[in-house]
């Protein structure tokens, strides 16, 4: 029996391995290699593990030590990093009602032996450093001193033993119940970069504790894991799987492979249920759309080829309904983010629909992600299609172009915030607001939200009141606009991940201020040049650590402007854009009236012949429009005069100083004026202010007056269902 296992096992690897065969990598030399084995005690809530790693010193340094991030550690107890930041964003630590039982609360790794493979013993050389604050009970980076350095571009091997108690779900990671997502879940080396790279000046290890408002950054390596979970237990992770064996203590082992990625993530439950659906790419996209983005990202028809990927969604029983509608998302991800930066080069995509409301959603891992949706979504809105697209979206920004999420969060988040709402408006146009009422989605826009009294109706939700029963467009589309304008002032853009204010202003920063920067930039661009940028700069920095200064060498070179102004006021300062029409005024130019100089004497003309000069003439008048920069923001503008006649005159403004004004000489009077009429300004802070007539308009008033009215009727036919 056991030489019929040994052979059916066999079968199922090579099967596994030829399949795997249409994968090239793409590193000539990774830096780091993973060979990992990895158990799952579900009852323990434990992860029992070994590697042998080998880390290649792609420098001119010698490196007399190691750094490994023990991101477990975070949870470990209320005086890590992490834990003192979220106290300190909160205001508070949880309270006990809040917390989960003791004894599933906490969290934490434990490196039980390491050492230099075939040789020397380190385990003892292990000591926890703290490179970003002065906590020093914080145990979330490991420093290992070597008996001797790596000399350069010399390798080390290493054998490391661990175990890992997982905590119950917090920060996308840990368990619900039997479900289970193990990420960021091994010691993990951090990165070492030499002179040069990043901007560094000389070189050394970055290697940032676990904090509450960061996520990661790791080196491009080759990930050979074999992991063990009970055979009732359906196992999703990074990667392609190469076999799976049935054990004889009714545990089952999955060897899963992947090259080319930085991280490595898992997840384990008994009641997935598993689909696998193939993207069909050459179904997906037509020739003509080839040709069209072809000719748009300024590549040849045979660059914008894509690949056929097996996706698998691992969809809980109450959710599956909702598949179509997941895969719809993962397809038009793979789709667009393919066609306008380059192909997914990967053979699978992993992704997990994770319990409703649960920490461990929505994260993003190579070849891996978590979503989530409601229980009972809308038709029409981009509930699951939002979160789906964005956290495939990471496979490029954060999976492709490895930025270090630590120091700039923004080159992933913001980005992929960008990208992300490109795909949603090309693929499935405006969506829909929706209410709920009685747990039913309805399509509507709340104008006003009505709290109910405390008694008798505690705990009941507030009331919506405004349009109902009608597709009404979310007037923050895909971007989350309100966001930046209630955070914008908090902090500059460009700032590490932790040392902002708070977690809203480091959430505004991180994704959708850029994303509306990104939307001024290419306003100012143009659609085609920005995304060539994108193109550009996508595959240039494919498997390698970018910074900011790398993507603004981009945005130049392939644009040929110096746009540095550009950046300097929009990422390196938290300064806020709002130009305003101040004045728009028309006056009748009439005769002369003074004291003028006629041939050579002076002559005085009175009102009446200033008056009787005008009879005579045709009319002129002397329009001035004052355009006024409340903001600190710095940009060029353009400003749009509209005339009686129909005649309009558009002005361009560098808008450096506080104000300007523009003055004509003509028969017809200025009528109104628009200040940036385009709206290239996404970061625009008031748009209502960015026009001004020369006369009183009471039409939006009166149209302001209906919707009241409408209002209060809805109030008072709710207030009326409960007398």
């Amino acid at each position: 029996m056991k030489t019929i296992l040994g052979l059916l096992s066999a079968l199922v690897l090579s099967v596994g391995v030829a399949g795997a065969q249409t994968y090239k990598s793409h590193i000539d030399h990774p830096i780091v290699r993973y060979k990992m084995q990895a158990r799952l005690d579900p009852a323990a809530k434990r992860l029992t593990g070994h590697y042998t790693l080998t880390w290649w010193n792609h420098t001119d340094d010698a490196v007399p030590d190691l750094y490994f991030h023990l991101y477990l550690n975070a949870f470990k107890n209320s005086d890590s990093t992490f834990s003192r930041e979220i106290a300190l964003s909160s205001g508070h630590r949880r309270s006990e009602e809040e917390q989960p039982p003791e004894k599933d609360r906490w969290g934490w790794v434990d490196v039980d032996k390491l050492q230099i493979a075939g040789g020397v013993d380190l385990t003892s050389n292990m000591t926890f450093v703290h490179p970003d604050d002065d906590n020093d009970r914080d145990q979330t980076v490991m420093r290992v001193a070597l008996p001797q350095p790596i000399p350069p571009h010399g390798t080390i091997e290493l054998s490391v033993d661990f175990t890992g108690q997982l905590p119950r779900a917090v920060a996308r990671n840990g368990f619900e119940g039997d479900y289970f997502l193990m990420a960021q879940w091994f010691p993990k080396i951090g990165v070492y970069e030499g002179a040069g790279e990043r901007g560094r000046k000389t070189g050394g290890w970055n290697c940032h504790q676990y904090h509450a408002n960061t996520e990661f950054y790791a080196d491009y390596g080759v990930y050979d894991v074999e992991l063990t979970a009970p055979s009732n237990y359906v196992v999703g992770s990074t990667g392609v799987r190469l076999s799976e064996q049935r054990n004889s203590d009714g545990t089952a082992t999955y060897h899963q492979y992947q090259e080319d990625v930085h991280d490595f993530a898992w997840t384990a439950c008994p009641r997935f249920v598993k689909v696998t659906r193939t993207f069909d790419w050459q179904k997906e996209v037509s020739p003509a759309e080839i040709q069209k983005w072809a000719n748009f990202v300024n590549v040849t028809p045979e660059q914008e080829a894509l690949r056929d990927v097996s996706v698998t969604l691992l969809v809980r029983p109450g959710h599956a309904n909702i598949t179509d509608r997941y895969f719809r998302a993962i397809f038009n991800g793979l789709k667009y983010f393919g066609l306008w930066y380059g192909q997914y080069p990967y053979d699978t995509m992993t992704f997990v629909d994770v319990p409703r409301n649960s920490e461990t959603c929505c994260m993003e891992y190579p070849t891996f992600i978590t979503v989530a949706t409601g229980f009972w979504p809308g038709d029409h809105s981009f509930n699951p299609e939002g979160v789906t697209v964005h956290e495939f979206g990471h496979q490029f920004w954060y999976g492709l172009v490895g930025n270090n999420e630590f120091e700039e969060a923004f080159l992933d988040e913001g980005f992929n915030t960008y990208s992300t709402s490109k795909v949603l408006e090309t693929a499935y146009g405006a969506s829909c607001s929706y209410e709920r009422v009685l747990g039913m989605p309805v399509a509507s826009f709340a104008w006003l939200n009505v709290p109910l009294p405390a008694f008798p109706f505690a705990h009941a939700p507030s009331i919506p009141v405004g349009s109902y029963f009608s597709c009404v467009q979310n007037p923050e589309r895909t971007i989350d606009r309100e966001g930046y304008l209630w955070n914008a002032k908090d902090d500059d853009l460009v700032r590490y991940g932790w040392e902002y204010l708070s977690g809203a202003s480091y959430g505004t920063n991180s994704y959708g201020r850029v994303g509306l920067t990104l939307r001024t930039l290419e306003s100012y661009l143009g659609a085609e040049t920005m995304a060539r940028v994108m193109r550009v700069y996508h595959q240039r920095w494919r498997y390698r650590h970018p910074c900011l200064a790398d993507f603004i060498a981009a945005v130049n070179e392939v644009s040929g402007r110096d746009m540095n102004w550009f950046f300097q006021q929009f990422f390196y300062s938290s300064n806020v854009a709002d130009y305003t029409i101040d004045q728009v005024r028309s006056d009748l130019v009439e005769g002369k009236l003074g004291v003028y100089e006629v041939n050579g004497k002076k002559q005085t003309f009175t009102e009446k012949d200033a008056s009787k000069e005008a009879k005579g003439a045709a009319k002129q008048y002397r329009s001035t429009i004052t355009v006024r920069r409340l903001g600190e923001a710095l940009a060029p503008v353009d400003v749009v005069v509209h005339f009686d006649n129909g005649e309009t005159v558009r002005e361009h403004w560098d808008g450096q100083y506080r104000w300007t004004r523009f003055t004509y000489l003509k028969s017809a009077k200025a009528v109104s004026a628009e200040v940036d009429p385009e709206c290239k300004l996404a970061l625009e802070a008031n748009f209502t202010n960015n026009s001004r007539t020369a006369e009183e308009d009471n039409r939006a008033a009166a149209q302001w007056y209906v919707r009241w009215i409408f209002w209060l009727e809805n109030l008072f036919f709710a207030a009326g269902f409960f007398s």
